[in-house]
């Protein structure tokens, strides 16, 4: 790889703009989900996937599930995703956390939420 490739692809990575939204954590064998918003969905997946593995995620119940149905059993899902707007002043916070508090209100009336 050259200097201008490795130039280009710093650019492009300094001026990408992080996932934000509400990440879902559907349990296929008993129809429970766990919801969180974040401003980094890329980042959050990654963190609660590897608490889970190693046991120690701060829900319970969801962890005692994890552990005794495994892995294979739950889907993770980016179930919204908040656009960036380079030219407008957004509270994105703001703007995650109504998603998610909608998506619950929503889902909470077909299935039980962690």
């Amino acid at each position: 790889m050259n200097k201008i490739d490795k130039k280009q692809l710093k650019a492009e990575f300094l001026e990408s703009k992080p996932l934000m939204g509400v990440l879902t954590i559907y349990n296929r064998a008993e129809n429970k989900i766990h919801i969180a918003d974040s401003m980094n969905l890329t980042a959050l997946s990654n963190r609660i996937r590897f608490m889970l593995n190693m046991g120690q995620f701060d829900n319970k119940n969801l962890q005692a599930d994890w552990n005794r149905l495994g892995e294979g059993n739950f889907l993770f899902e980016n179930a919204v995703i908040i656009p960036f707007e380079n030219d407008k002043i957004i509270d994105y916070k703001k703007v995650v956390l109504h998603a998610a508090t909608e998506l619950k209100s929503k889902v909470s009336e077909t299935t039980s939420i962690y």
